[in-house]
């Protein structure tokens, strides 16, 4: 965030209205979609984009100066089309598909115009309020090369640890062309739909990061924030990640959670403060699954408390390393 411009407490209360009591308030419809077995996706989608919103409703209200007014506003309506949309998903049947072709449609058309309102907008703003993409292409690309192969040294060894069998059917998958050619389309598909990635970064990274780090320092902050990201998604692990194994999967997504966000935030300050490194990290972490799993259906999982723990010791021995970084050394609590 820009260091000219604190945040302060109405701002704080307003990002904390819409980040966590929105999608806190959705888990109601959202377990009421899946108690009748209907598709609760609509909703997840429409979770990411509640942080960015909630940054940019408290700045607009607080009439800061300078604000890229027009890309704001469109979020903030591609925001409340998802969530109604999300809620007419509980209450009005369509054809299975129907309502989550119809969100995916809307990102899609939000994403094109997101891109058209930042690119068009001037320089000044985008600076002032995190958007612009500062000069360290190569550095964030490695980064997120980086990302990739960590990432992918999990999904290998949790594949492992599941048997010969599992391990044999995987590496035929790879030795096909269908990873390859998901790997490729992830390309053009992130200009298509960044607007959700966008919309939990812009809310962690960006806004909520430093905040907790200005109180409780680079590295406390940063934990902190690992912990209240993974707590927002409560209302999806109970009733769309996983309704049978709960308990696993939050505990499962405060680890995740904890260990990406100092990756995230690591590389977001290396590269300058650079919101969209951090963007491309979540839509590469979201988005590789298809790689990884040969499908994008994360709904309806279930844990046990052993895949709880490899989960802790793989991320914990990958991502945590990276909090003696010299990127969280500075910076002390503020008393």
């Amino acid at each position: 965030m820009n260091n000219k411009m604190e945040t302060n407490k109405r701002e704080l209360v307003t990002f904390l209205l819409v980040a966590f009591a929105v999608p806190y308030l959705m888990g109601i419809p959202l377990g009421i979609c899946q108690a009748a077995g209907k598709d609760t996706s609509l909703f997840a989608n429409a979770q990411m984009f509640y942080p960015a919103a909630g940054v940019m409703l408290a700045f607009l209200l607080a009439r800061r100066p300078n604000i890229p007014v027009r890309f704001y506003i469109l979020h903030i309506l591609i925001t409340a089309v998802c969530l109604v949309m999300s809620l007419l998903s509980a209450f009005v049947e369509l054809p299975d598909g129907q309502w989550l072709l119809a969100v995916n449609l809307v990102i899609i058309v939000g994403s094109v115009l997101a891109w058209v309102l930042l690119l068009t907008d001037k320089k000044e703003k985008r600076e002032a309020y995190g958007l612009r993409w500062h000069e360290k292409f190569l550095k964030a690309m490695g980064i997120c090369a980086l990302f990739l192969v960590l990432k992918t040294i999990t999904v290998f060894i949790s594949v492992a640890m599941s048997g010969a069998e599992a391990w044999n059917e995987y590496l035929a998958y790879w030795q096909s062309y269908v990873p390859w050619i998901n790997f490729l389309m992830l390309i053009p598909n992130f200009f298509l739909c960044f607007l959700p990635f966008f919309g939990e970064e812009y809310g962690w990274r960006y806004y909520l990061t430093p905040v907790l780090q200005q109180r409780f320092g680079k590295r406390k902050g940063v934990l902190l924030l690992g912990v209240v990201w993974g707590l927002w998604h409560l209302p999806l692990n109970l009733f769309f990640y996983s309704p049978e194994t709960s308990l696993q999967s939050i505990a499962a997504q405060i680890i995740v959670c904890i260990t990406l966000g100092i990756f995230f935030t690591y590389g977001y300050e290396l590269c300058g403060n650079n919101i969209w490194v951090p963007v491309l990290l979540h839509y590469l972490n979201n988005n590789m699954i298809i790689v990884w799993n040969g499908t994008a259906d994360i709904s309806n999982q279930v844990y046990a408390w052993a895949d709880v723990g490899i989960s802790a010791v793989l991320y914990g021995l990958l991502f945590l390393p990276f909090l003696a970084s010299k990127v969280f050394k500075a910076n002390q609590a503020q008393k």
